[in-house]
């Protein structure tokens, strides 16, 4: 029997064995790259928080969270172009995040993680997706439903028998027959609207499941 080779990778957090890497990791990489734009906007949320407490000496100085907000939407031009990588090196979004900051800045990109969970990172960006894609959601279904009524009025006299369980019912239109589809997708906005309200809470704070002064 053949024996496996026992190699070893260096990651942005340490030395890990490759099998074990390529097993936690998984599709992270791929998957991660939706939330890399929101990774950014939290991160920059972050250091603005930081860079605005009262204490001496500052966490970062105005000049220092210019730097890194400047580093950050160079990040999140890239990932809008596609261009923004993340290797199984990083394991995920926001250590791939932190690794631009640090070539770009040294130390300087480190300091963002302070005071920081990345349990917090995680439900931002998941939360930030999920609040543009709820957006997206209710406009398309919106947009779906205007067509619906245009289409319902062109063809209001236009007849058409209607259906009870699967069998002809009483006489109907076409023009109606749109409108109930119109009406259904309203009432799904509604649901959508609800979904968006519940969901755009910010969960910073939150940490590891402790929470923070």
């Amino acid at each position: 029997m053949a024996k496996s080779k026992n190699t070893r990778k260096k990651t942005t957090v340490g030395v890990v064995d490759s099998d074990v890497l390529s097993f936690t990791v998984g599709k992270d990489p791929e998957w991660d790259l939706l939330l890399a734009e929101f990774d950014c906007i939290g991160t920059v949320a972050h250091v603005t928080m930081l860079s605005g407490l009262k204490i001496r000496p500052p966490l970062f100085t105005a000049k220092e969270r210019k730097k890194v907000v400047a580093v950050l939407s160079q990040v999140m031009r890239q990932a809008r172009r596609g261009n923004f990588k993340i290797t199984s090196a990083d394991q995920d979004v926001h250590m791939a995040v932190e690794r631009a900051l640090v070539r770009k800045l040294g130390g300087l990109g480190k300091k963002v993680h302070t005071g920081r969970s990345r349990n917090d990172q995680v439900a931002l960006d998941v939360r930030l997706y999920a609040r543009r894609e709820l957006v997206s959601a209710i406009l398309e279904a919106a947009q779906l439903a205007t067509a619906l009524i245009g289409f319902a009025k062109k063809h209001v006299q236009v007849p058409m028998v209607g259906r009870s369980h699967d069998r002809p019912a009483m006489p109907s239109s076409v023009g109606l027959w749109a409108a109930a589809y119109a009406e259904s997708l309203l009432d799904d906005t509604v649901l959508l609207i609800d979904a968006y309200e519940l969901n755009d809470q910010s969960p910073l704070g939150a940490a590891a499941g402790y929470g923070v002064p």
